[in-house]
């Protein structure tokens, strides 16, 4: 039996670390990545192995050799191009005649490999994928199995928080028959997760997954590397520690060879010393690494670092949880902050200071007494995710300042190539229009041209980029959720919400902080389009029925919020021969963002004035031009249930659809208005992102939302509430009834909600006992988990910002929805305790 090690990684996230060194020979505890995988696969029984390379192959080459310094058999494999994990392998193909263990090169596991062949053997599996468990499996495929035989069902790559329907996860460690290499196209990109496994359970091959014990770690980026060194050092994982162990009153320190101590010198909890290195007088370590031939200075200060190879520290230097690579050398009184990554051959001057976080770029000289700080090189905005779906946010000229949003623009503008041009339009806030500059910047500077919508609806800038679409798009708005804050969302080419491949994409850009830069010949230009909203205008009415509209003559009511759209619907209305009652319609960034207490005042008081008026309807448009709220004419808010009651049914009166689609969460109304006229019905996921896939699908007439956003994917592929706003008025006309009528016929249930708190950490533990337990109930996974009774359905959701767990049911009456909350409630805490 072979192993095939994948060690053709770049490393991107680890930069600036991987400038010059493959993923794969990142050293923990001083050995390489790859070294502690050969380790491993020795371990199992295996030394026969292939290193498939692609990134620096030499270096890995000049390491192993032959590999019999290491106990193995090493050969190599050179890719041409990188065709991903499952192509890579199919490179290899003329080396693989029997059952093989594929394993990437860069990650660190004590798992007992040889029970995960067992497994396989036994249940004479095509394919055995090695799973594990984690608190957080958002950043991994997610593999859910048959929990008796271990038979795989179901595949979920890269999720998000509504889609955590386990917390096991593909550990990119496969056992594979050589059988399964014939469905891999050779020269192509191909992906294990992506591609070939779906492939081959379509053609019913047997795949199975195997839950190991034990640590296991991606070392995906430089918190992950600094992570795997404190676990490595703590014991967490079983690695070889190299050297003696000297036991002293503070401290395990393990030592190499040569390595010289003088006195006084103190250590505390777990120290590592390499082979050569030299301890000065006075000197204090505590939890680090030091590689060979290291010399530190008398009275420095090293706590929870790691030192590679040939780093020489000043005297009185403090290093302090950072990295420092290989030929470093520190100058006297040199201090390193938090985090801060200090490349090969770097020269740091007496008495500098790097603060945290920073990254030193390789061969970087900084001069003596010199600062270096976020002015310099910018560092983490936050530890969290970057992006919620295709938005980030942030407290305004705080976290979403200008100096993040140029360095995000120029992140984007990296992901797009540097080639093209990005349509940007923003609300009236005047911190909008600072960041937008930002922006501009930032994108233009990465080669990419910008035109400049200005204050513009997101409909308008979706549906520009819909009819005449671009390389990407942004929008930068006021928060309409917090008075402090700013949102920034951005679209694919053609208007879309980014995916979350994408996001994640310009995330890395953004961490690795060396994107690419124009030349000077190449820089972004910057343009001003005019008639954007004329144009917008005209098609708006071309796909109305106008004549039936100015033949009812409606007097209504709207409320613009203080957002854009008053600077488009009231020309519509004037053509369309509406009578328009126009109240917050002048652009005023004090007021785009509202509290709940002044939205319930707002609602209240557009009630009265469409009633005191006899208008036909009312209705609210948000700041953003999104969502819609309605009003009936005898002054009746209809809820967010109430109101796609009202749309779908006017919907099937009028247009005669053969599906429509809502989200996991829709009132049962929906399906009773579906069922009676033998509508078809789809459910996408509780997002923007979904409802707009199932509009763009082809498959449904219309996408009504949850939150008043309506889609007709004739007109638009994602929710407008202008365009909204004027085809219920003419689905009024056409059906001859007032909104009241249809007020009166929408079915009557009782909602409720409730929240369960629960940390990051356990919600995938959470999320798989309550698939587990419903295994046999009827059910809909597609965002997070809906559980039907025969009078009463509830759906348990993972909050995709929050550590929090939603619990939404509707009942025919309070009684069962208490009955069926409290029921649901008691299950996640008690998960959650037991997690």
């Amino acid at each position: 039996m072979k192993s095939v090690i994948l060690a053709g990684g770049f490393g991107t996230r680890l930069r600036p670390l991987t400038f010059t060194l493959p993923k794969p020979m990142v050293p923990v505890l001083g050995r390489p990545m790859i070294g502690h995988v050969v380790a491993a696969v020795r371990k199992a029984g295996i030394t026969d192995c292939v290193s498939l390379l692609y990134y620096e192959p030499e270096i890995i080459r000049n390491h192993f050799g032959d590999g019999s310094g290491f106990g193995v058999s090493m050969d190599y494999v050179l890719s041409r191009a990188d065709w991903g994990t499952a192509g890579a392998v199919k490179n290899a193909a003329r080396q693989i005649d029997d059952t093989v263990l594929v394993i990437s090169g860069d990650v660190l596991t004590d798992f007992d490999l040889k029970k995960a062949i067992q497994f396989h053997k036994e249940r004479s599996a095509a394919v055995t994928i090695v799973l594990t468990r984690v608190e957080k499996p958002l950043a991994f495929g997610i593999v859910i199995i048959d929990p008796e035989t271990g038979k795989i069902e179901r595949f979920l790559e890269k999720p998000a928080w509504g889609q955590v329907f386990s917390d096991t996860i593909n550990t990119g460690i496969y056992v594979i028959e050589p059988h399964v290499l014939d469905y891999i196209p050779a020269n192509e990109d191909f992906d294990f997760s992506k591609n070939l496994f779906p492939l081959l359970m379509q053609k019913g091959e047997p795949l199975f997954g195997y839950i190991a014990d034990g640590y296991w770690r991606d070392v995906g980026n430089l918190r992950e590397y600094r992570r795997a060194n404190e676990d490595a050092l703590r014991g967490v994982i079983e690695l070889d520690i190299p050297g003696k162990l000297k036991k002293t009153k503070n401290a395990n320190v393990y030592i190499g060879e040569k390595v010289e101590i003088e006195k006084a010198a103190e250590f505390e909890g777990i120290v590592l010393l390499g082979d050569g290195s030299k301890i000065g007088a006075g000197a204090r370590l505590a939890n680090s690494v030091v590689g060979e031939n290291c010399i530190v200075g008398p009275s420095a200060e090293i706590d929870g670092s790691v030192l590679w190879n040939n780093v020489k520290i000043g005297p009185a230097s403090c290093i302090e949880h950072a990295v420092v690579a290989n030929d470093v050398t520190l100058g006297e009184g040199v201090t390193i902050g938090d985090h801060a990554v200090i490349s090969e051959n770097c020269e740091i001057g007496d008495h500098a200071r790097v603060s945290a976080a920073i990254k030193i770029w390789p061969r970087k000289k900084v001069p003596p007494n010199s600062s270096i700080t976020e002015t310099l090189v910018w560092g983490d905005r936050t530890g969290g995710e970057l992006f919620a779906g295709s938005r980030t946010s942030g407290i305004i000229n705080s976290e979403i300042s200008p100096e993040f949003a140029g360095k995000l623009g120029a992140a984007f503008g990296a992901s797009l190539k540097g080639k093209g041009t990005v349509l940007v339009s923003r609300d009236g806030d005047r911190a909008s229009q600072i960041t937008a500059r930002a922006l501009f910047c930032g994108i233009m500077s990465a080669g990419v041209n910008i035109e400049d919508l200005g204050i513009t609806p997101i409909p308008v800038i979706r549906w520009i980029l819909s009819k005449n679409p671009r390389v990407g798009g942004v929008h930068v708005r006021k928060s309409p959720r917090h008075l402090d804050e700013q949102d920034m969302i951005f679209f694919d080419g053609d208007g879309t919400d980014l995916t979350t491949g994408q996001t994640r994409s310009i995330e890395r850009l953004f961490d690795r902080e060396d994107f690419p830069r124009a030349d000077y010949k190449s820089l972004g230009m910057l343009e001003h389009p005019t008639d954007s909203m004329a144009d917008y205008r005209r098609a708006a009415i071309e796909k109305i029925d106008c004549e039936i509209i100015k033949k009812a003559g409606f007097k209504v009511v709207v409320d613009y919020s203080h957002g854009g759209t008053a600077e488009v619907l009231p020309e519509v209305f004037s053509d369309l021969g509406v009578e328009p009652v126009n109240i917050n319609a002048v652009v005023d960034p004090n007021r785009i963002t509202r509290t709940r207490e002044q939205r319930e005042l707002d609602h209240e008081r557009l009630a009265i004035i469409v009633r005191s008026l006899g208008a036909d309807a009312g209705f609210m448009i948000d700041p953003s031009g999104e969502r819609l709220h309605i009003v009936d004419e005898n002054g009746r808010l209809l809820d967010d249930d109430a109101e796609l009651c009202l749309v779908t049914d006017l919907v099937i009166r009028t247009l005669s659809p053969k599906t429509i689609g809502v989200p996991i969460s829709a009132t049962m109304g929906v399906n009773r208005l579906t069922r009676e006229a033998n509508v078809g019905l789809r459910y996408t996921r509780n997002d923007h992102l979904s409802m707009m896939g199932a509009a763009r699908s082809g498959e449904v007439d219309f996408v009504g939302g949850t939150r008043g956003g309506f889609i007709f994917p004739y007109w638009l592929f994602a929710s407008d509430a202008m365009f909204a706003t004027l085809k219920i008025l003419e689905m009024t006309a056409t059906a001859g009834v007032k909104l009241s009528e249809l007020t009166d016929n929408i079915p009557d249930y009782v909602r409720g909600q409730r929240e369960v708190r629960c940390s990051y950490n356990l919600m995938g533990t959470v999320m798989r006992r309550l698939i587990e337990e419903t295994a046999d109930r009827p059910r809909d996974i597609i965002d997070g988990v809906r559980v039907y009774f025969q009078d009463s359905w509830v759906l348990i959701i993972p909050d995709a910002e929050h550590p929090i767990f939603h619990l939404i049911a509707e009942a025919q009456n309070e009684e069962r929805l208490d009955k069926v909350l409290d029921e649901y409630e008691e299950l996640l805490l008690r998960w959650r305790k037991q997690a």
